[in-house]
């Protein structure tokens, strides 16, 4: 059994292995389970090869405009991100530059790829197989040269002495964990993270087979399905005959509206349904919210605007960064963190991915935003003309502004009982003899 324990077999001695090899490679699988293998047998016998007759793979996943567009927005939105790299100083935190991990990660990976198309490839590829791979390079003198994205089918994990080794297929090398970029998303067993082509190929056939049902929906016309009634029996020759001529007459939807002749007393009689009426519309909606739930995305970064208002999309947007992308980035920095830095690096530096990117479309959010880090003296005038990409003003720049109405807490009491003893003792005025105005 030893063949198919091995995920990357390319191998074409038997004709059931070549087949099973050429599902491997259509399936791309990047973790050598059980249930992974289970799966490609039975493809190449004939039974579980997919869902509802479609095979679902990151290509046919893709070919679903939910996925798509949540898969390329999460993806882009951190790729887009600039990661910066931080070190802790006795003065302070401060800014590191000129270190080649910044250049790699923010502007040429590789000689095949610039830093956004490495990363929105490594992030597109967690997302749905749940593991990336990026092979680093070093030269000579061992800093850092070149980040090489790896397909995860064409990696092989191996665990051994509580370490975790990588071969990549055309490679002979076996290459160490300090070696190798190793992005992953949740994982059952703390080495692999799991697939979400895997765990949810049920919800995702689903959508492709109502995307397919939908299709040849449309390619047979709108009006799908016509019983031809006549009085007379016919034979199955001419049954088949008046069915071929209807379909090349009639079929498609670039011979909808055509006026139908009908001769010899034939009656027309429509069964098909509407789309509505066949429930495409709301088994799409179905889709759209499952896979929403699965990425983690607010329906309105889809496409999805049936429940989206004006004020809702801006809370929703919050959330994305929070909920979608924070925890995604957290994960990234980290293994950037242990994997491109010297050992003497990683204590006192860091990455830290600017968030506050995502604000460059919006000039309204932005000035809302420096107004408020201004007020509370976070920014200098010059640190928010630099995030501007503006020069600065001078020293005066550097001057840094607080609210005068603002004070401590811990100061409230202070100043109370300051303007008591400044006030002098509080007594009520003592009662006179004199008679009340009032009285008669």
């Amino acid at each position: 059994m030893a063949f198919w324990d091995n995920f990357l077999a390319r191998d074409t001695s038997t004709p059931l292995r070549a087949a099973v090899s050429a599902v491997r490679e259509e399936r791309g699988a990047s973790v050598s389970t059980e249930e992974t293998n289970q799966g490609v047998l039975g493809a190449v016998l004939g039974f579980g090869g997919g869902v509802a007759g479609v095979s679902v793979n990151e290509r046919t996943a893709l070919s679903i405009s939910a996925i798509w567009a949540g898969v390329n927005n999460i993806s882009q939105d951190i790729a887009g991100l600039p990661c910066q790299l931080f070190r802790k100083t006795d003065a302070g935190i401060e800014p590191v530059t000129g270190h080649r991990a910044t250049r790699l990660l923010n502007l040429q990976a590789s000689a095949l790829q610039n830093s956004f198309q490495l990363r929105q490839s490594l992030v597109a590829q967690v997302l749905l197989r749940g593991n990336a791979y990026g092979k680093i390079e070093r030269d000579g003198r061992q800093s850092l040269a070149k980040i090489h994205f790896k397909h995860p089918g064409e990696t092989e994990v191996r665990l051994s002495n509580g370490r975790l080794w990588y071969k990549f297929n055309g490679d002979p090398k076996l290459y160490a964990d300090y070696e190798v970029i190793h992005l992953r998303g949740l994982s059952l067993d703390g080495v692999m993270g799991v697939s979400v082509l895997t765990y949810h190929r049920e919800t995702i056939g689903k959508g492709l087979a109502s995307s397919r049902s939908q299709t040849r929906f449309y390619e047979n016309g709108t009006r799908a399905t016509l019983a031809l009634e006549i009085d007379k029996r016919l034979s199955k020759e001419a049954a088949a005959n008046l069915r071929e001529s209807y379909q090349e007459v009639y079929g498609g939807v670039e011979n909808t509206g055509k006026p139908l002749i009908l001769e010899e007393g034939m009656k027309a009689r429509p069964l098909s349904l509407s789309p509505a009426d066949a429930q495409y519309i709301e088994q799409a909606k179905l889709t759209r919210s499952d896979i929403c739930a699965i990425l983690r995305m607010p329906p309105h970064k889809i496409g999805d605007l049936e429940r989206s208002t004006n004020n809702n999309i801006e809370q929703q947007s919050l959330d994305y960064v929070g909920d979608t992308l924070m925890p995604w980035l957290l994960n990234f920095e980290q293994e950037y963190r242990l994997k491109l830095l010297r050992t003497d690096e990683v204590e006192n530096s860091y990455f830290r991915h600017n968030i506050t990117a995502l604000l460059r479309a919006d000039a309204t959010a932005r000035a809302t935003y420096y107004g408020k880090m201004l007020e509370r003296g976070v920014y200098s005038i010059n640190e928010v003309r630099a995030l501007e990409e503006r020069n600065g003003i001078g020293p005066a720049g550097d001057e840094r502004f607080i609210q005068v109405n603002m004070m401590p807490l811990s100061r409230v009491n202070e100043l109370t009982d300051a303007q008591i003893a400044a006030k002098g003792p509080q007594t009520s005025p003592k009662p006179t003899d004199e008679a009340d105005p009032t009285d008669e």
